[in-house]
């Protein structure tokens, strides 16, 4: 079982030991930067994510198992396809892929959005992570739209979750 805790101010290791793992990063950093993120990439990380937790009070949580991160949970507001949103999100540290972990960790942050009350929530990933794309459609979303985030095509999914 993940114990999943929202993010604190002193967490930029933790978020670093995600997104400074290549295999990780490949998913988030564009085609002209494939390095993995710098601490001091996730301390901004973890700022702007403070910001966002202070505004709105949901953002990011981290999943834990004993001492060790085994990724995130996210529930933010975004830009997606030029439209404003709210995004369930998931990251898994690369030695837990294929475990179930992404899983229970969207379904976290699906939970946490039923809780406010919103009408929608969406999901987004590239194209090619089929892996993400699989863990949307088992908690519910469906496929929408493509779009480019980043640079690159994404595949935009919508849950519908009433009022």
């Amino acid at each position: 079982m993940i114990d999943v805790r929202p993010l604190r101010a002193s967490d930029a290791a933790a978020v670093h030991g995600l997104l400074g793992d290549p295999h990780v990063a490949s998913w988030f950093r564009p085609d002209d930067q494939p390095e993995p993120y710098t601490l001091s990439d996730c301390q901004e990380l973890v700022d702007r994510q403070m910001g966002h937790w202070a505004a709105h009070q949901f953002g990011m949580c981290l999943g834990w198992e004993d001492e060790e991160c085994v990724g995130w949970s996210v529930l933010q507001h975004t830009i997606a396809a030029g439209f404003s949103e709210v995004e369930i999100g998931w990251t898994v540290a690369s030695a837990r892929w294929g475990q179930g972990v992404g899983t229970e960790l969207g379904q976290h942050a699906l939970d946490r959005a039923r809780g406010l009350g919103l009408r929608s929530i969406i999901a987004y990933a590239r194209v090619d992570n089929g892996a993400s794309r699989r863990i949307m459609e088992k908690l519910g979303l469906s496929y929408e739209r493509d779009f480019e985030h980043a640079g690159r095509p994404h595949a935009l999914y919508r849950r519908l979750l009433g009022a």
